[in-house]
């Protein structure tokens, strides 16, 4: 059997992971004052991994409850739209391994453009962007990103196959 189980078992495994950790990203304040039902460990983690791959600057992130969130507001668009991308990948058919690569570069570019131009208007003007347009910039990466790891590793899966039938195993 060797990868494919694997692969196959992370492809369904993908857009539960993606949602939750989404889902995550907005409860925690929440689930930090839920000590009796193990939300505060929850939160904790959350915030813990949201240091490894974010600044957790409070100026620039979004606060609920007064609580600020495990990541930025650039993070939080990035993660929530590429949650949806992920759902919506896997919910659909694969496309042909022709035209991915070119394809999937050409959108991985034009989605990056909001969020790289947010970036030099912050270098620029430091107070002209908010948390709301940093978020908003970054969903369209988000969603892209999000698509297209659930489509290369679903690809991934076609290749094991492919190579699988061609020794004759």
């Amino acid at each position: 059997m060797g990868l494919l189980p694997t692969v196959r078992g992370f492809v369904r495994a993908l857009p539960v992971v993606a949602v939750l950790w989404a889902v995550l990203v907005v409860a925690s304040p929440w689930l930090a004052a839920m000590p009796a039902v193990g939300g505060d460990y929850l939160s904790a983690s959350a915030y813990a991994f949201g240091a490894l791959v974010c600044h957790q600057r409070p100026d620039r992130s979004f606060h609920v409850a007064g609580v600020q969130l495990p990541v930025c507001a650039r993070c939080t668009g990035l993660y929530l739209s590429a949650a949806i991308g992920v759902v919506f990948a896997c919910a659909r058919r694969r496309s042909s391994p022709a035209v991915l690569f070119a394809w999937w570069r050409t959108c991985l570019v034009w989605a990056a453009l909001p969020t790289a131009a947010t970036l030099l208007l912050e270098w620029w003007r430091p107070a002209a962007t908010s948390g709301a347009l940093r978020a908003a910039a970054a969903v369209p990466l988000g969603a892209v990103a999000g698509a297209l790891l659930a489509d290369a590793i679903g690809f991934r899966g076609k290749l094991h196959r492919c190579e699988r039938t061609r020794q004759g195993v």
